[in-house]
């Protein structure tokens, strides 16, 4: 189904103008390209890319739920949850349930308590394991031949020499909440929130895993 961006009218997705106002309808074919493309970019873990192309077939078609569905999985993920429920929630893909059961209504992210930093460098985005230095912590890489803790390659095992946090990959911030400090589950909102993915396609069900 097409709905008229600038009317709101429901159309056939066979139909190039909408029936009540005449305007221009996208093409189904250009809509469902643009959704590839932005799956592609999904996988990639190109955020801000997929984003883009999500956005582009919602203001196109604004009835295409799995446009919406997609484009709020990603808003989840870059840490913008109140404004995915919001979305969800006036689609009727979401009810609100109360407190949120991850947070109890805190607000703020379980895994770092709401500091946004790294539960593992505590920020500094330095390797925890050998203090940054990235040498083996054992033999600090003076004999590391005779070493069995690193295997005689004098680095740190966990960092492999690059000094860096492997747990948050050198940034210093929470993995869960990307450094922001509030509750990945509920957005920040402290209210629960529960899908309803009837009225999407059976492809897009794993990404419940991000809400």
């Amino acid at each position: 189904m097409l709905k008229c961006p600038r009317c709101g009218a429901e159309n056939s997705d066979r139909e190039m103008y909408c029936a009540k106002c005449q305007n221009r309808l996208p093409s189904i074919t250009a809509l469902r390209s643009t959704l590839r493309s932005g799956l592609e970019a999904l996988d990639k873990k190109d955020f801000r890319k997929a984003q883009d192309r999500f956005m582009d077939v919602v203001r196109q078609n604004p009835a295409d739920l799995d446009a919406w569905f997609l484009l709020a999985a990603v808003k989840m993920r870059t840490g913008r949850g109140s404004e995915a429920w919001d979305d969800l929630t006036e689609l009727k893909l979401a009810r609100n349930t109360g407190q949120c059961s991850k947070c109890r209504g805190i607000k703020k992210c379980k895994e770092c308590g709401g500091t946004g930093i790294c539960i593992m460098c505590r920020g500094t985005k330095r390797c925890s394991y050998c203090g940054g230095v990235g040498d083996c912590p054992t033999c600090k890489n003076q004999n590391p031949k005779a070493c069995t803790h690193c295997k005689g390659t004098g680095q740190c095992i966990r960092c492999k020499g690059s000094k860096e946090c492997t747990y948050c990959n050198g940034f210093g911030q929470c993995i869960s909440c990307r450094g922001t400090g509030i509750c990945t589950f509920c957005g920040g909102t402290g209210t629960g929130h529960e899908l309803d993915l009837s009225k999407i396609s059976k492809e897009y069900h794993e990404l419940k895993a991000w809400f």
